[in-house]
């Protein structure tokens, strides 16, 4: 379960140099195509932090083509993560922990990107480690996250409404639609060893779903499999999920570009989703040791639609192996289509 405290800072051996704390962020301007993403990951051990804004308009197939971009890295620690500002011009404030924060972010590069966003859970933060809201965790060969050591201490995860407006090289965009969020605490050795595929889909207040699965190259073909983990939010009330199919197809190498989604959830309702990619991009900047293949997907069901994230993201080192020269699994792996 999730509480308030979880918002701050965990306690912590100040021995263990590797303990690391992350905010992750994204919301979106649907009726311009645009995509945005804040992620800040602290060490407090070590008393440095590093911090990725991130905006994208539309399909792009590299990173130097995206709207703006700004990693900086190793800047001071703050002392809270409920109330704090970094070097690189952003501010974040926990309103009502642990799922509602202000964030207003000034880039120290003149007239490049300002951003001043309300985002406000619709949901109760939700507990992947928490065998009562997680129906997997019942299931031996279900309890890996799959994301390595990085989830393992501790991870919440909510979506929620996103307001406010975003500046970028002069144009401004009111923002006013879905957006989601996580937040990750433990050792976190960063081997980039693994790869996820990390969806938010919310079509509204009062509807969406949450979606992580492990990802498998075969032959230049990108799998979507095993379930790691997931929920659905309905009419205030979430549930876990218990089984996901997901096929997906790519554009220019590993991009996400459309997907089909069926979902069954612990009550035994089931769903099937449609998305397309209306912006897309590698970010390679939010960690050294991971690239995400990221897109804002326009998401149907029936008559319904929304917009939402899907993030597939890979180790380097897990894509190393897989289609490096020296990769030992790189015959199997890659294959024409990468």
């Amino acid at each position: 379960m999730i509480y308030p405290h979880d918002a701050d800072f965990h306690p912590s051996d100040p021995s263990m140099t590797t303990w690391a704390e992350t905010i992750g962020f994204w919301f979106a301007v649907p009726e311009a195509d645009i995509y945005g993403n804040i992620y800040v990951l602290c060490r407090p051990n070590v008393g440095a932090s590093y911090s990725s804004i991130n905006v994208i308009q539309g399909h792009n197939h590299h990173p130097f083509s995206v709207d703006f971009t700004d990693p900086h890295m190793h800047v001071p620690c703050p002392d809270s993560m409920c109330d704090f500002s970094l070097q690189n011009g952003l501010r974040v404030q926990v309103t009502k922990a642990p799922n509602n924060y202000h964030f207003v972010y000034e880039s120290p590069a003149e007239d490049a990107c300002s951003l001043d966003l309300v985002f406000e859970g619709v949901m109760p933060a939700w507990d992947p480690n928490d065998p009562s809201e997680n129906p997997l965790l019942g299931q031996p060969d279900k309890t890996d996250l799959g994301l390595g050591d990085a989830w393992a201490g501790g991870h919440l995860d909510f979506v929620g409404r996103v307001t406010g407006t975003l500046t970028v090289r002069g144009k401004t965009y009111a923002v006013d639609s879905m957006g989601g969020m996580d937040r990750s605490w433990g050792q976190r050795t960063e081997l980039g060893q693994a790869a996820i595929s990390y969806l938010h889909i919310p079509f509204d207040d009062d509807l969406g779903f949450h979606v992580v699965t492990g990802i498998e190259l075969d032959r230049g073909q990108v799998n979507y499999e095993p379930l790691r983990f997931g929920y659905v939010y309905d009419q205030g009330r979430v549930f876990g999920l218990t089984d996901v199919t997901m096929h997906g197809a790519q554009a220019q190498g590993l991009l996400p570009f459309s997907n089909v989604i069926s979902m069954t959830d612990c009550r035994g309702e089931s769903w099937t989703v449609r998305g397309v990619a209306v912006a897309n991009a590698p970010w390679y900047t939010f960690s050294p040791s991971y690239v995400t293949f990221q897109g804002l997907m326009r998401y149907d069901l029936g008559d319904r639609a929304g917009f939402g994230l899907q993030a597939d993201t890979y180790g380097i080192e897990f894509l190393a192996e897989r289609t490096s020269r020296h990769g030992r699994l790189t015959s199997t792996a890659y294959g024409p289509g990468i």
